[in-house]
C-alpha cells in the first residue's frame, strides 16, 4: 500500500511541475512573440541601407525596448549607438551618434563605396561625402529626427514589408 501512494504523489507532482510550466511558458511564449513582430521590421532607406532595431530584447534597456539602428540587408547594425539627427539621401547616411557617455559622442557618415567615417578621424573626407550626399530626409517634410521617430514615420507611411535579421539580444 506504501508504495502505491508514492506513485500517486509522484504522479500528483509531475502534473502540478508540468501545469507550472505552462503558467509560465505560455506568457513568455506570447510576450517573445509580440516583441518578435515588432522588432524584426525593417524599412529599406534607398541607398543600400535598412532602418530596424538592433535587437529584439535590449538588457540593458528599461522594459528591453531595443533602439533603431541603420542596418546592412543581413542585419548587421552600421553602429550600435542612438543616434539623432540622421540625414539619409539617395547614396548616404549621416547624423549624431549619442554614445553611452556626451565625451564619446561622434559624428558619422556612409555612403557604399566608401564605408563609415567618423568626423574626429577624418575630418576632410566626411565634410566632402557631406557635401557630395544632397538634399536629406525630403520624404518625411522634417530635417532633424531621430532613428527611432524616423522608423516610426517610415512604418505609419508604408507598414513594413520586409522582416530584417536581427539578434534575439543585445546589452
Amino acid at each position: 500500500m506504501k508504495g502505491n501512494g508514492d506513485s500517486q504523489l509522484a504522479g500528483t507532482a509531475k502534473a502540478a511541475i508540468a501545469f507550472a510550466l505552462i503558467v509560465l511558458l505560455l506568457p513568455a511564449a506570447w510576450l517573445f512573440n509580440a516583441y518578435d513582430r515588432k522588432y524584426r521590421v525593417c524599412e529599406p532607406l534607398g541607398n543600400g541601407m535598412y532602418l530596424g532595431y538592433e535587437a529584439i530584447f535590449d538588457l540593458s534597456r528599461p522594459s528591453f525596448k531595443p533602439i533603431a539602428v541603420p542596418k546592412f540587408p543581413d542585419g548587421t547594425p552600421l553602429i550600435r549607438d542612438e543616434t539623432w539627427a540622421i540625414f539619409v539621401t539617395a547614396t548616404t547616411i549621416y547624423g549624431l551618434a549619442m554614445a553611452p557617455s556626451p565625451d564619446e559622442d561622434y559624428r558619422f557618415a556612409w555612403r557604399s563605396d566608401i564605408g563609415l567615417i567618423r568626423q574626429q578621424d577624418h575630418q576632410a573626407a566626411y565634410e566632402a561625402l557631406i557635401a557630395e550626399a544632397g538634399p536629406a530626409n525630403l520624404d518625411i517634410e522634417i530635417d532633424s529626427v531621430g532613428t527611432g521617430w524616423l522608423l516610426n514615420e517610415l512604418l505609419k507611411q508604408q507598414p513594413a514589408s520586409e522582416r530584417c535579421p536581427t539578434p534575439l539580444l543585445t546589452w
